[in-house]
């Protein structure tokens, strides 16, 4: 069995790659883009470890993704608080939530 795990659309997005139970390729999406914490859909890392493992997407069995946005929720509310971000930001966290919902 092949399956592709995803963490997406928060911070430090990344995925890997796991054939029958065992590790085949991990990475995180900053490597690939260079931003710190990036968010959205892991692209680059998802092609970095079908490329690892010689697969394509058709080659998969499952692919799991994390999703629990209200995860650390009191904690990212203090820090959004003491720590304005500027409105590109929260425009884009948005349009991430809006692109996460619509894969559930």
């Amino acid at each position: 069995m092949i399956m592709l795990g995803l963490n997406a659309f928060h911070g430090d997005s990344a995925a890997c790659l796991i054939r029958d139970g065992h590790l085949v390729a991990a990475a995180e999406e900053e490597r690939f883009r260079r931003i710190k914490h990036w968010a959205g859909l892991p692209t680059q890392a998802i092609q970095y470890c079908l490329r690892e493992a010689g697969l394509t997407l058709s080659d998969l069995d499952h692919v799991a993704i994390n999703r629990q946005p209200r995860a650390n929720h009191p904690r990212r509310v203090k820090f959004v608080l003491t720590h304005w971000p500027s409105p590109r930001l929260i425009l884009e966290k948005f349009r991430n939530m809006g692109l996460a919902e619509t894969i559930e």
